[in-house]
């Protein structure tokens, strides 16, 4: 059995390296997601699930607001800003994502919230930007699933 967490950040993963991927790197929960010679990467990562319904009797749907956190990385040239560098890459993220926000009857519907922005400050010249999506969810009163 798969969490709707799990299930939801995997589906996202999925969306993001079908046909071609958004980046040459697409992954889950890394923690140092973009290497040096990478100039894009895409990292998934659950933030927090919280209870929207709760079920009146065992056995009842309950519903879920599953938060996502989708990262983007951008290394910028000296020709280029860093913000205009990650650009492109958050548009493809975005663009992907919303085609189908099922993301194929895994969710009910996934939801963009914000985008947040951070700027390396070691002379990389790299940016980060965050989106945040709400996926909305059902699960069995009895499980997490």
């Amino acid at each position: 059995m798969t969490s709707i967490v799990n299930a939801a950040v995997t589906a996202m993963v999925a969306a993001l390296q079908s046909g071609t991927p958004v980046a040459p790197q697409v992954a889950r929960v890394r923690l140092r997601p973009i290497a040096q010679a990478a100039a894009l990467a895409v990292v998934v990562r659950p933030l927090q699930a919280q209870v929207t319904q709760a079920a009146l009797t065992t056995g009842y749907p309950v519903s879920w607001t599953t938060h996502i956190a989708v990262e983007c990385y951008a290394r910028s040239g000296a020709s280029t800003t860093p913000d205009v560098a990650v650009d492109a890459l958050i548009e493809s993220v975005y663009a992907r994502l919303m085609a189908d926000p099922t993301l194929g009857g895994v969710v009910i519907g996934l939801q963009p919230q914000e985008v947040s922005f951070d700027f390396d400050a070691d002379g990389d010249d790299s940016a980060c930007a965050t989106l945040v999506f709400h996926a909305y969810q059902r699960s069995t009163g009895t499980t997490f699933s």
